[in-house]
Order: C-alpha cells, then sequence, then structure tokens
C-alpha cells in the first residue's frame, strides 16, 4: 500500500507508546481462529490480501492515558506474510491528513486464509476534546505487495476524548448513622461519576486505604476504621472514566484519631527480583527485608503510586518475598519493580526501585538502538547491518553486495553480473554469463546428495550430530526434547483424522511396527524416547531452489529419511523434511544459489564438502531462522509415503503449528473419489489453459464438494483418469498430482528416493534420473529428468547460462534479463 507523503512523515516522526501483544482470552481475537472457504476464501494469485475486520479501543480516553487499541488483521491471499497496523483517531471515519496517528502495532504473521490481532499501546496525544472515530491502516509504509491495495481501511467505532481533570475533592467530616459509637466518616465532593480515592497522610501517596464512586449527585460518603490507621491526615484525588486525575486534597484527621507514632519505617531492601518472559505474562518473583511486621507495597512500572501489584507482610524478622505475574507489555520496553513499607500506623517508607529489566525480543529479532518506544527494530536473520547478533555488518566482496541470509553473512551478485572464477575477494567479476567450462553442475553434489560420505557420516549423522532425526525434531520443538513432538505426531496414524472434511482412516501398525518397538527400546511408553534407537535412517540432502518465489522463499532445503523396523531394516516408508530456504530478495536468492554452486566446485572429496554443507543446512534447518513461526523454523511441511503401515501406498503432510505437527491436505491432488469422474472432468475442462500452462492450483472445494485430498492413496500402476477431456491436460494434471507422479504418470514405483539397507546408496527414480515410459492413456513415449531440469535451472540462477549436457534447452542469456531468473519449474509441479 503506497501511502501519502504526509502519513510517511507522520509515520517517522510521531511513533508513541510500545507495541503490545494479543489480549489473552478474547473469543473476538484468536490467534489462529482458523481459515474460510466460499466468497473471500484465498485467491490464487501467489501474494497476500490484507484486510481488517474489527477495530477496537476504550470508549473514552484522557489526557496522557495509556490504552490498548486492537484490530483484527486478516490475510485473504494466498500466502503467508507479515505487516503492522497503525492506528488514528478520525473526524470522520475516514483516515487523512487532518487525522491524529496514535500509534503502529509490532509486525504481525498472518498465514493465507487466517486472522490474528494486531495491537498497539499508545498515550493520547494533544487533541481537542470530543467525538472521533477510531481508524486503523494495514501496512501503513507500503512494504507489502498485496492482491488489493484498496481494502487496507477501516473504522472503528467513536472514542469520546475527555481531557478535562475533575475538580479537587472537597473533603469533609460527618458523623455515621445513628450506631453506637458513632465514627465519623469522609464526605467527598467532586465530579459526578468519578472514583474516589483516599490515602493516608496528605500527599495521596502510595495505597489507598479506601475507594468510592460518586453518582449523579457528585456526592459520596466514606467509612474509615479510624481507630486502626490513626493517621495524622487523610487526602483524596478524584478520577473521572476517562482516567484524568484531579489534584489532591488532603484534611485533618478528626479530633480523638490522631497518630501518635509518625517516624516512617526504613526503606526495604530488594535481595532479589526476577522476571520470567511469556507470551501474555510476565511472572516476577521478589524477596527482601524491611521493618519486621510491616506491609510491604510492590509496584511494577510506577514508583509506588496507585495500586500496587500485590501487598505481602514482613514476617517478625524482617524477610518477605512474593511471585505475582502481571500482563506482558510490548517488546523491548523497559520494565522495573518498586517496593515501600507501612507500619501499623500507616507510615509509609520512600519508594525504593530494582533493577530494569528489558522484556526480550522474539527468537530472530533485536532492539538494536537501544530505544524501547519502537521495540524489537532489527531481524537478525536478514539485515546486512547486523547480521546473527547487533552491529554484525555483511561486507561486500568486490562488487558482489553483503547480504544476510538467516543470521549468516554472504553474497550475492548484483543484476547483470556473475562469479565465474569461484573467486570470492573479488566478487562477481564478470558482466557476462559464465561459459560451460566454470559452470557445470554436478547433480550428486549440488541437487541430491546421496553419498555414502555424507548420509553416513560418522560426525554429523549419529545422535547429537546435525543431521540426525532427533536434531531436526528437537529444533522443531524449540530446543526442548523432542520426545512430545515425536510421539504426538507418530500417534495421529493410530486414531482416524479428519483434514478438509474427509476421513483419514487409522494405521494402527504404526504402534506394532514403528512406534511401539521404539518405546519399548526407550524404556516404555511413559519415558523419553532414546534417540540412538531412532527407526530413521538419513537417505539424501536436497536442493530444491526451482521452487523459490522472490518475496516469500528462496526455495527449499530437504532431509529425506527412511524408516527402519526393530533390527534396522528399511520399511517401504519414506519421511521428508521439507524447510523453506530463508530468504526474499533477489540478493538473498543469488547468495544461496552461490553457496549451493560452491559444494559442486569444491567437489565431495574436498576436506571442506562437508563443513560447507553443514553450515548450509543450519541456516533452514535450525530454529529461529524464520521469525514469526513456530520456535522460527523455516519448516514448510513433512511428507510421507508408505505402505508398510497397510494397503495400499498412501501419501500424507504435516505442518507445524504451536500445538505440534497437524495433518494437513495433500496438494495438488484431489481426493481419489473423484477417480474419473463427470466431477473431475469438469474441473479439468474448465481449467484446462492453466493445466496445460502448469499453473493451476486444486481447490479444497469444487462444485459444492470437498475436493483436495485429505491424504493421496496410491494404489499400483495409479494415474488420474476423467471421461471427454483432452489428453495433454489429462497428462499435465496427474503429472502434478501427488499420487499420479509417484506411479503410473511417471512409471515410478512409489518412491523417488528409495528406502536403504546400511552401507547402501539409496536408489532413485528414473523420474529424477532420467528415463522414459509410455503415456497411460495415449501411449506415446514420453522422457523424464527432472534433476537434468534441476540443474539447468541452477544453472540460469548463479551463471546466467544452462548447463552442459541438458538437451533441449532453449533459453537464452536474452531471456534471463529478469532478476534473478526465474525458475523453470512450473508453478503447479511441487514434488
Amino acid at each position: 500500500m503506497h501511502m501519502p507523503k504526509w502519513w510517511l512523515g507522520a509515520l517517522a516522526g510521531a511513533l508513541v507508546g510500545c507495541s503490545a501483544g494479543p489480549y489473552p482470552g478474547d473469543p473476538d481475537f484468536d490467534t489462529e481462529p482458523g481459515g474460510w472457504d466460499g466468497p473471500g476464501a484465498p485467491s490464487d494469485t501467489g501474494m497476500p490480501d490484507f484486510q481488517l475486520e474489527l477495530v477496537t479501543g476504550p470508549s473514552e480516553l484522557g489526557a496522557n492515558t495509556a490504552t490498548l487499541l486492537r484490530a483484527r488483521l486478516c490475510n485473504r491471499g494466498e500466502v503467508e506474510a507479515s505487516t503492522e497496523v497503525a492506528f488514528f483517531l478520525s473526524l470522520d471515519n475516514v483516515i487523512d491528513e487532518r487525522d491524529e496517528y496514535l500509534s503502529t502495532s509490532m509486525r504481525v504473521p498472518v498465514s493465507a486464509g487466517y486472522c490474528r490481532d494486531a495491537s498497539a499501546r499508545a498515550v493520547m496525544p494533544s487533541v481537542g476534546e470530543g467525538s472521533y472515530f477510531l481508524g486503523a491502516i494495514v501496512d501503513p509504509q507500503g512494504r507489502v505487495s498485496e492482491v488489493s491495495e484498496s481494502n487496507n481501511q477501516r473504522g472503528g467505532g467513536r472514542i469520546l476524548v475527555d481531557i478535562t481533570a475533575p475538580a479537587a475533592p472537597v473533603l469533609a467530616w460527618t458523623t455515621q448513622g445513628s450506631g453506637i459509637p458513632q465514627l465519623p466518616q469522609l464526605s467527598v465532593q467532586t465530579e459526578a461519576n468519578a472514583t474516589v480515592r483516599i490515602y493516608g497522610g496528605g500527599s495521596c501517596q502510595g495505597m489507598p486505604l479506601a475507594d468510592s464512586a460518586t453518582g449523579s449527585n457528585t456526592y459520596c460518603e466514606v467509612p474509615l476504621d479510624l481507630p486502626s490507621y490513626s493517621v495524622i491526615s487523610y487526602s483524596a484525588r478524584a478520577y473521572d472514566f476517562a482516567g484524568n486525575a484531579s489534584s489532591c486534597t488532603n484534611i485533618p484527621a478528626p479530633a480523638g484519631y490522631g497518630n501518635t507514632d509518625t517516624t516512617p519505617p526504613a526503606p526495604p531492601v530488594l535481595v532479589e527480583t526476577n522476571w520470567s518472559y511469556g507470551t501474555t505474562q510476565h511472572q516476577l518473583f521478589v524477596r527482601g527485608t524491611a521493618e519486621p511486621l510491616s506491609e510491604v507495597g510492590i509496584f511494577v512500572d510506577v514508583q509506588c503510586t496507585g495500586n500496587p501489584v500485590a501487598t505481602v507482610s514482613a514476617s517478625a524478622n524482617g524477610t518477605f518475598s512474593a511471585t505475582l505475574t502481571v500482563a506482558a507489555t510490548g517488546v523491548g520496553s523497559i520494565r522495573r519493580v518498586f517496593v515501600a513499607a507501612r507500619d501499623a500506623a500507616l507510615n509509609e517508607s520512600t519508594c525504593i526501585g530494582g533493577p530494569t529489566y528489558e522484556t526480550p525480543c522474539p527468537q530472530g529479532y533485536a532492539n538494536c538502538d537501544g530505544n524501547p518506544a519502537n521495540g524489537c527494530e532489527v531481524d537478525l536473520t536478514s539485515d546486512a547491518d547486523h547480521c546473527g547478533t547487533c552491529g554484525t555488518t555483511c561486507p561486500d566482496r568486490g562488487n558482489a553486495e553483503g547480504v544476510c541470509v538467516a543470521s549468516t553473512c554472504g553474497i550475492g551478485c548484483p543484476v547483470g553480473t556473475y562469479d565465474c572464477d569461484g573467486n570470492a575477494a573479488n566478487g562477481c567479476e564478470s558482466t557476462q554469463a559464465c561459459g560451460p567450462a566454470s559452470c557445470t553442475i554436478d547433480r550428486s553434489e549440488e541437487l541430491v546428495i546421496t553419498s555414502l560420505s555424507v548420509v553416513e557420516d560418522m560426525i554429523r549423522t549419529p545422535v547429537g550430530g546435525a543431521w540426525h532425526f532427533e536434531t531436526l525434531m528437537r529444533s522443531l520443538a524449540g530446543g526442548q526434547d523432542p520426545s512430545p513432538l515425536v510421539r504426538q505426531w507418530l500417534r495421529t496414524w493410530t486414531t482416524t483424522q479428519t483434514i478438509n472434511g474427509l476421513t483419514v482412516p487409522a494405521r494402527p501398525q504404526m504402534m506394532t511396527k514403528v512406534l511401539g518397538p521404539w518405546e519399548e527400546l526407550s524404556g516404555g511408553p511413559n519415558q523419553p524416547l532414546n534417540f540412538a534407537h531412532a527407526p530413521f535412517r538419513l537417505l539424501a540432502i536436497v536442493n530444491r531452489m526451482d521452487l523459490r518465489q522472490p518475496g516469500v522463499q528462496a526455495g527449499e532445503g530437504r532431509f529425506v529419511f527412511g524408516v527402519l523396523d526393530p533390527n534396522g531394516n528399511p520399511l517401504e516408508f519414506t519421511v521428508i523434511f521439507e524447510y523453506a530456504l530463508p530468504g526474499t530478495t533477489p540478493e538473498a536468492i543469488q547468495a544461496w544459489a552461490h553457496d549451493w554452486h560452491e559444494l559442486g566446485q569444491l567437489g565431495l572429496s574436498h576436506p571442506d564438502f562437508k563443513m560447507k554443507l553443514h553450515a548450509l543446512t543450519n541456516r533452514f534447518a535450525k530454529e529461529g531462522v524464520m521469525p514469526g513461526r513456530p520456535h522460527g523454523s523455516a519448516l514448510n511441511q513433512i511428507r510421507t509415503n508408505e505402505v508398510a503401515l497397510g494397503e495400499p501406498w498412501e501419501m500424507r503432510e504435516f505442518v507445524l503449528t504451536t500445538s505440534g505437527l497437524q495433518p494437513a491436505t495433500v496438494k495438488l491432488t484431489p481426493d481419489n473419489g473423484f477417480q474419473n469422474t463427470n466431477t473431475l472432468s469438469s474441473f479439468i475442462n474448465a481449467n484446462q489453459a492453466d493445466i496445460l500452462a502448469e499453473q493451476h492450483t486444486v481447490p479444497e472445494r469444487f462444485s459444492g464438494q470437498r475436493f483436495l485430498g485429505a491424504s493421496s492413496k496410491v494404489p499400483e500402476n495409479f494415474f488420474w483418469r476423467a471421461p471427454s477431456v483432452n489428453t495433454e491436460a489429462r497428462h499435465k494434471f496427474s503429472l502434478n498430482t501427488c499420487n499420479g507422479c509417484h506411479a503410473g504418470e511417471t512409471g515410478t514405483d512409489f518412491v523417488h528416493i528409495a528406502n536403504r539397507a546400511e552401507g547402501q546408496l539409496a536408489v532413485l527414480s528414473p523420474f529424477l534420473r532420467g528415463g522414459t515410459v509410455q503415456d497411460p492413456v495415449t501411449r506415446q513415449t514420453r522422457q523424464f529428468d527432472d534433476l537434468g531440469r534441476r540443474a539447468q535451472d541452477l544453472a540460469t540462477l548463479v551463471c546466467g547460462t544452462p548447463a552442459t549436457g541438458i538437451k533441449g534447452s532453449d533459453l537464452t542469456f536474452e531471456s534471463l534479463l529478469g532478476y534473478p531468473a526465474p525458475s523453470n519449474l512450473p508453478r503447479a509441479r511441487v514434488h
């Protein structure tokens, strides 16, 4: 969204307050309320589309009153993205240069088809009294390209701005009722419908003794237990509904109730203040000493004024402690605890403050400028001036630009330049596409790495190694013991699952063949899993830069595992971890391509090959590399393919959420029940042009029915058929489904990377390594060589020229002027 100059100037110079997280427990602001279908469902555009559904705030605001503003932010586009929401006070519910800027929320990541809440805490600016509308704008700085830029504003309800403080209370003593004995009580005259707080002493400081409220007649009476207080004076302050506070007035204690002890206690001594950070709450532990048997008030963020967060009594030896929970503040904000003591005669000590505490930033972000007002302003995973840590700058090399990818410095070639000599010192020295001699893509070293020296590396593949199953799962669990996460995931096979309204039957042999034996070797089902016995063997590490989407991800990096029986023998069962390569800019994409290609330039026999690969995989497989996702994980999905647990072969897909690895739909693949049906024919015929161009998607619903599959069943030699459709459209549709590509359409025996025994190489399918197959319908010969296509794509990306030995290439240098070079992978193909 491109904002007018008046707004950009206001944003640059008028940020106030701190951003705040979601209100816990508010049913209107669930963090993941779910997707939707029907009108307004996610569009097929490859871009996000933000829209505000609700904007809320208080009904009244007072001068300098902190307030929480909230908006329900929805993404009706196709891809996840992050953005901010700015709030305004508007005269007419249309935001323009006459309106008053309030505050901006922190960036909120929103998945396609979901809604989340955005909130900001602001202090009221100086505006005239009156009635205003609360308005909000999505993406106020125009950083995100959206499907529609015209739906980014929304107005909320009216807010009454009241900046006039109530009149100072008029205090007097009056006699209470007809009781015996009759005790004086305090009468208060001030603004109607105000809250009145009564304090011991004459300065409205410390903890209120009592509070009351005036009615419509501006008057109230406050009974006080005068004998127990015995102070020499009392004071009062009035607060209106908008939070404006009156000045303080005081009155001497009535005759006969004065305080004879006027010596304040010594100030408390804080021995320990310990903060624990949470998303919506902070926990605070306080320990110290004070006058024996005194009352200690604990205040947070205010210097012993107003009501304390908690009060505790010091023991007979003067020690006190308290554990309390307070609402979280915005990341990067500074917090502090204050304490004061009050003795039995209500004498109060001076106020003592503890050390400051800075609310930590979310994983991957930092407050590098030290300014709490703008929170955690730096993304350490992508900022070339603060890469990994504040102040770490990624240097340029020659004409190559320093870039930060997943908190690691690298270089990216500017548009129209190439690194043909492999010398990092002189950067991207060539303005011409690299010649064949310097840009040969080695498939087994740069694309699908199955070498035993890698997948059975003695350092990185045992337990604790970077490429072991446990290490990857521990990262998905945020660095914690992954046993609960792994059990939760594997047990999804043991019960019937419902996904997209469709049923996936249980496969109970998961317990008898995989999880049960593993738990037995781990000491039982209630013990942590022993990952030395994890039934998973690494098969391959895979580069899928052809899945790059500028603005979204630089491609994918994958780990392929085979599942084993209790004796370590391979089952017909494979698991693929599929991670986004973090980085959305052209320079970041070029940096990834450069690093993958450098593996081939080194060669498997080079002593630095595995070190380079290890560093590269850490950039996508470790937690914290993609802020805003669960545990900062870059995992896009886990996909499985097995027949070991039951017939027929079945493929499942899982995504990482805050609740674990949850089953998801299989993409581009209808439910098997639509095989050879008129409904499938209608879909293919209605989308024939996109299917032939391999640009189509498969929606969750079609023709009023649940269409996208909850899993993908793969009977032997399966391929998709439909009556009365174009034969080439049928082929392209079937090729781009999970079960079609893994069976009869490509002549594949169910897996493209086969499980293996120890000491043996994983076998690649003819679809990957190259081969011919007859079309199952027309019987015409079709040739596949997907690794050849991927090699050509990487060569055009990193070197500006097709790789040598690739047949059928019609790409020219002139066609590669896009930066970075567009992928040659059809958008509808995700295998």
